[in-house]
């Protein structure tokens, strides 16, 4: 169970980058704005922390076990 929780949070990881790329970090794209911040920079922002809590979800999930740990 583990082993397709892991593979579908890698999936969804890899397409939150590649849709962030292509979809939302846009040149010069300052609208709309969030209290004064910029769209890239909110936007970015979100992405990142998405990408941390994933990476979080990760160390729980990885399917895989250390073969020196005793």
């Amino acid at each position: 169970m583990q082993s397709k929780q892991w593979k579908i949070l890698v999936l969804a990881v890899i397409v939150l980058t590649v849709c962030a790329f292509l979809l939302l970090f846009k040149e010069n794209k300052l609208q709309p704005t969030l209290a004064g911040i910029p769209f890239v920079f909110w936007s970015g922002f979100l992405v990142t922390a998405l990408v941390v809590f994933a990476t979080f979800l990760g160390s729980k999930f990885f399917p895989f076990e250390d073969p020196k740990k005793q």
